[in-house]
């Protein structure tokens, strides 16, 4: 009897471990730095065809800056007749910092240098204009915070004007506000996605009295939200195959003081092995409305260091998990 039930645990271990790296492997591919493309459309794009679009590559900023490791997370703007294209820079020494290209025409990008440095690590710079002000909201999590900046000398001299939050680490914070909506979605390293909520930018940010939106593999934010007639969009990291793989779309509808998620897009983007500085995965996506009319977008995505693997167990078994609950919480 004994053997019969150590049998059994054994055929489920072992069939629990086949299902979890079909889903997940666990033999993944390095991924090595990465890269910024973009784009536009007449219309919000149903999918992106990345091998159309132009590629600001790690090789074209080692050009301008040697020590560059990579260029990610990038958010623009658009002022007056200039992009204004905001990003993560990696560099061979020190932490990330926040680097800046523009351009006239939206293709052709000329890199300005760092506009903001600190202490910690920097990344996920999303630039916005509100009541005639610029602000920045970076990924600020080695601060144990949530920073506010603001430009006191556009695109240049951003300070911390305020603490959107205090005491926790954060990833990812991506804004949204209105006149009758002020949100801010952003997770934490167990991989919950959080919403707080305010009467203004300036305003005090507290917890959404339904504070959990999305859980796992899917949840933590990837870029901008966007508005349109039917709510929100939100893009959405995937990392089912480890960090950086893929990018899904979430709308997420505001009524009576709740909201509902549904995914609409599952992967969006993705690595493609035929794009050298994609072929790995990608992870962020930026869209905003430039005209009546047209849309402009950027995104980012690393590149394969080569076709060799590494081993790893428990990101497989924790992402798994993690989508299991969350499967669970919401039957």
């Amino acid at each position: 009897m004994k053997k019969y039930i150590k049998g059994l645990i054994l055929f489920f271990g072992f069939l629990a471990l086949l299902i979890i790296n079909s889903r997940t492997p666990f033999l993944q591919q390095e991924g090595g730095g990465w890269s910024v493309g973009y784009g536009e459309s007449d219309a919000y794009p149903e999918n992106i065809n990345v091998k159309e679009n132009q590629i600001y590559s790690i090789e074209k900023l080692k050009k301008q800056n040697d020590s560059t490791v990579f260029l990610a997370d990038p958010f623009f703007i658009k002022e007056k007749d200039t992009f204004y294209l905001f990003f993560e820079h990696k560099k061979t020494k020190g932490n990330g910092d926040v680097g800046l290209m523009t351009s006239i025409d939206g293709k052709n990008y000329q890199y300005k240098g760092t506009v903001l440095t600190q202490k910690f690590h920097l990344s996920y710079p999303q630039v916005f204009k509100y009541k005639n002000n610029f602000y920045m909201i970076p990924e600020t999590k080695q601060a144990n915070a949530v920073l506010l900046y603001k430009a006191n000398h556009f695109p240049f001299d951003w300070k911390i004007c305020d603490t959107l939050v205090k005491n926790v680490r954060l990833k990812d914070p991506s804004i949204y506000l209105s006149d009758s909506l002020n949100i801010l979605a952003t997770s934490d390293d167990k991989l919950n996605m959080y919403i707080y909520q305010a009467d203004s930018l300036l305003g005090k940010w507290k917890l959404h009295k339904k504070p959990i939106a999305l859980r796992g593999t899917e949840a933590r934010p990837g870029g901008r939200f966007f508005a349109d007639k039917k709510g929100l969009i939100l893009p959405v990291q995937n990392c089912t195959n480890g960090y950086g793989y893929g990018l899904s779309l979430y709308r997420f509808s505001f009524k009576d003081g709740s909201y509902s998620t549904e995914r609409i897009a599952p992967f969006f983007l993705k690595g493609n092995k035929e794009i050298k500085e994609f072929s790995a995965g990608m992870h962020q996506f930026d869209i905003q409305k430039i005209g009546e009319n047209h849309y402009y977008y950027v995104y980012d995505g690393n590149r394969l260091n080569s076709d060799s693997k590494r081993i790893n167990i428990w990101g497989p078994l924790k992402w798994t998990y993690l989508d299991f609950k969350n499967w669970i919480l919401n039957l």
